[in-house]
């Protein structure tokens, strides 16, 4: 543009000059009329050529707006349409001019009506269409609008909006302008918010409802916050427990959580534990298991507390029943022989002396089968309530077991501990026991073991005061009897109580071995062999024990029946396994514990191994002792029945050790009756034994039985027996024991004999 108004100037300046100059311009007389019209047109055309230039020039422009002013129609309604939001334009009677797709696709296109205003549309919830009237006459008048609404789409449900309303193109002296209106999709908003108020409202409930203490406490202890359930269990109000420190509430010293953390050795622990009590409204102690966390974000702490007050309670009585007995409340075995382990410890490193006292009622049985076991648990109960009362102070009175007692008495002498017994003893027997018309009295035998220097381990130290109790029972019971380390019976006692592991680990690794002694004919010779079974005991280094001491510490403590029944299996295994041995016996005796005859298992399986051995039952004899069979009387009358009817023979052995013998042996069916050594060892130089052999065996003889004589251990007896005409000889004369295949080997002269086979053979080697 500059450079055309240049050469249109330019070319007007030159025409002028060029009509100016003289010397170019033609001599004619009309030239200056002419000059001037010419001038004038040529200022017109180049006015015109200016014009022409402004009008292409501005043409020019006009398109170039054009195209860019349809770029941006273009790109507005590309954005529009394509805009996330949802926009809408009304005219000014509220019917939609124009919508994005956004906004058509969310309302639906068959709901969008351009026939009526939009607050009349049939998507709006009830109630929403006459908001939306009210927000577009504000917006008319100038106000913007901005709320919530709710949407019904038949594609998408219904959606919550967030609606905004804006007038524009508004004339100050024309109210008919368009309106703007946006709206936001904000269901995900709303759902989310509804889901976080809900999960607040949750949360609280929880937090509320929590059974636990939930309590923030600051830096000084304050009480922050607390949950109802805290408040609860203390019986507090909220608002009494804001504000104040949680020290307020524990029971007695405790320590306030902040020195928990302080004190704790791990700085890197989360969480501190611990058990501690809190004080309720009425003053009571409630349980709590507290756990302390702390929150940085607020510089609190978290206090989570847990009621463990019925647990609490029930590890009380569990502690109490771990450590005393369930009927008498008093002391029980655990607990008393910890202390017993305590005691002796101190008395070795502080030298003081104790006394343990142990206490077995005497016949505590008769009241049990008397009046019944829940007579018995009263009277076990008085008792416990009578020694209570008379026990010194500091001691410890415990219920070991069923009718047995025991005491430990603290600065005790001997002195002293006789008159305690002594007093213990008086007081059971001045008091009686009555239960539903029976009256009892009560007795005890009583061990006393006084713990000083010499008491060994706990075990060893209550082995010898239940050794000094057998002891006073053994003397007459209702007595009591002091443990002196050189006394000799106590000694034999405590050898026996040695012997009963002893037993069991000869039995579990099979160390028993069956020995024989053999029985001799005395009237008559006989090739049949006749032995009695007899049992014995390796110690772990080979050395056979003393049946003296091994075989009463199992009658003492009830492993009879267990010898009994390992030497019935291997002996009927054995027999079994020797067909030339079972061949030529003639009868095996087998000893039997009165135990075993009163066991019921061992009956069973006694009945059962002689049926189904290959051993003959008739070849077969089973002794027990008379004090067993008397003692026992109508079990041994219906066992000894049984096994007659299998089969067998029974031998009363140790007879006329009894007190009533003679009025016994018609009521008991036995085939062969021992007479006791004590009898037979001094006949041939005592009368009166041998008048009492010689009046057994004609009562014997008499009831159809035979005899056997024991302890023969010289010519003369066996000579004395002979002329008696008792059956059979037993003893050391006859031979020694011995291993039994040995013996049955000599018997059958399979190497030179060892033992004599007849009388003949017995005389003729005494000599």
């Amino acid at each position: 543009m500059p450079l055309f108004r240049l050469f249109v100037g330019g070319l007007a300046l030159f025409s002028a000059q060029a009509l100016a100059d003289s010397t170019l311009l033609p001599t004619l007389p009309q030239w200056p009329a002419i000059s001037t019209e010419i001038i004038s047109a040529a200022v017109l055309v180049s006015i015109l050529i200016v014009v022409i230039g402004m009008l292409v020039v501005t043409i020019r422009q006009m398109r170039r707006s054009d195209v860019e002013l349809s770029r941006s129609q273009a790109l507005f309604e590309g954005v529009f349409d394509q805009s996330f939001q949802h926009i809408g334009i009304l005219d000014p009677s509220g019917i939609l001019v124009s919508g994005n797709l956004a906004l058509q696709n969310m309302i639906g296109h068959g709901q969008i009506k351009y026939d009526r205003p939009f607050w009349r549309w049939s998507c709006w919830q009830q109630g929403g269409g006459e908001t939306l009237r009210q927000a577009f006459v504000r917006a008319k008048m100038g106000q913007i609008s901005s709320f919530e609404i709710e949407l019904k789409s038949r594609e998408q449900g219904v959606r919550m909006l967030e609606l905004g309303f804006k007038a524009i193109d508004l004339d100050d002296n024309d109210e008919g302008g368009l309106i703007l209106f946006e709206a936001r999709d904000i269901t995900v908003r709303r759902q989310t918010e509804e889901k976080l108020r809900d999960s607040e409202v949750g949360y609280r409930l929880l937090y509320e409802n929590q059974p636990v203490m939930l309590l923030a406490v600051d830096q000084q202890s304050r009480i922050q916050s607390v949950n109802q359930f805290a408040a609860d269990l203390l019986g507090y109000s909220k608002r009494e427990l804001l504000g104040h420190k949680v020290t307020d509430f524990y029971f007695g010293d405790e320590t306030p959580p902040q020195q928990v953390m302080a004190q704790s050795s791990n700085e890197a622990t989360p969480v501190w534990r611990r058990e501690l009590r809190y004080r309720n409204a009425k003053g009571r102690a409630v349980w709590i298991r507290e756990t302390i966390r702390f929150m940085p974000s607020n510089l609190q702490l978290l206090l989570v507390g847990e009621d463990i007050s019925d647990n609490q309670e029930l590890r009380r009585k569990l502690e109490f029943q771990a450590s005393h007995d369930y009927l008498t409340h008093l002391f029980n075995r655990n607990y008393f022989e910890s202390e017993l382990e305590r005691v002796i410890t101190l008395s070795a490193e502080q030298h003081i002396d104790y006394a343990l006292f142990y206490i077995d009622l005497d016949q505590f049985k008769v009241i049990n089968d008397t009046a019944g076991h829940e007579a018995g648990d009263e009277a076990l109960k008085q008792v416990a309530l009578l020694l209570s009362g008379i026990a010194p102070p500091a001691s410890i009175l415990a219920r070991l077991g069923g009718d047995e007692f025991a005491m430990l008495v603290p600065d005790c002498t001997p002195a002293r501990a006789k008159a305690l017994g002594e007093l213990i003893l008086e007081t059971l027997g001045s008091n009686e026991f009555f239960w539903r018309k029976n009256r009892f009295n009560f007795s005890a035998s009583i061990g006393i073991r006084l713990i000083d220097q010499t008491a060994g381990s706990p075990q060893q130290v209550h082995a010898q005061a239940d050794t000094a109790c057998y002891a006073a029972k053994d003397e007459g019971r209702n007595r009591l009897h002091i443990y002196h380390p050189d006394d000799e019976e106590l000694k034999r006692r405590e050898l026996e109580m040695v012997y009963v592991n002893r037993i069991h680990d000869a039995l579990d690794e099979k160390r028993f071995e069956l020995y024989a002694q053999q029985i001799l004919p005395v009237a008559q010779d006989s090739s049949c062999h006749h032995y009695e079974i007899l049992v014995r005991m390796r110690d772990r280094n080979g050395e056979m024990a003393n049946p003296g001491v091994f075989l009463p510490s199992a009658e003492r403590y009830n492993l009879a029946h267990l010898i009994d029944r390992y030497v019935i299996e291997h002996t009927l295994a054995w027999l079994a396994s020797a067909p030339q041995a079972l061949a030529q016996l003639e009868l095996c005796s087998i000893n039997l514990s009165g135990q075993s005859m009163g066991n019921g298992d061992f009956v069973g399986f006694l009945e059962s191994a002689l049926r189904t051995s290959a051993v003959p039952a008739e070849k077969i004899c089973l002794e027990i002792t008379e004090t067993a069979a008397i003692g026992n009387l109508s079990e041994a009358i219906s066992l000894f029945a049984r096994l007659k009817q299998i089969g067998c023979q029974i031998a009363l052995d140790d007879f006329g050790s009894g007190l009533s013998s003679f009025g016994y042996l018609k009521r008991i069916p036995v085939d062969i009756i021992k007479i006791d050594g004590m009898f037979v060892r001094d006949i041939a130089k005592d009368e009166m034994d041998l008048a009492m052999v010689k009046a057994i065996n004609d009562l014997a003889k008499t009831m159809g039985k035979k005899t056997v004589a024991e302890f023969v251990e010289g010519p003369e007896i066996l000579a004395q027996l002979a002329k008696l005409g008792v059956d059979y000889a037993q003893g050391y004369l006859i031979g020694k024991p011995c291993p039994l295949p040995e013996l049955v080997a000599s018997l059958s002269q399979q190497y030179s004999p060892t033992v004599p086979q007849t009388p003949t053979e017995v005389l003729q080697s005494a000599d």
